[in-house]
């Protein structure tokens, strides 16, 4: 009677220990997906940095500032 409370006892630590693992490499895993992401989002923007192109001077009538990649005929 004994031996099968130690028994159930120590399944009973184990599975949770076999549980508390799987969450630890559910976390790393996470963590290394979130670091890549991270990483291509980086390279992605620092490739895409916007064009500001300045058209005409202050106090123009047609002065206006352009951000982004906009084709003017100059």
């Amino acid at each position: 009677m004994i031996f099968r409370f130690f028994n159930k006892l120590i399944k009973y630590y184990i599975d949770k220990f076999v549980d508390w693992m799987r969450m630890v490499k559910f976390d790393i895993e996470l963590e290394t997906q979130i670091k890549k992401y991270h990483d291509s989002y980086l390279n992605k923007v620092a490739k895409e940095k916007p064009k500001i192109k300045e058209i005409g001077k202050f106090r123009d009538d047609d002065w206006s500032i352009t951000i982004g990649d906009i084709n003017t005929d100059e």
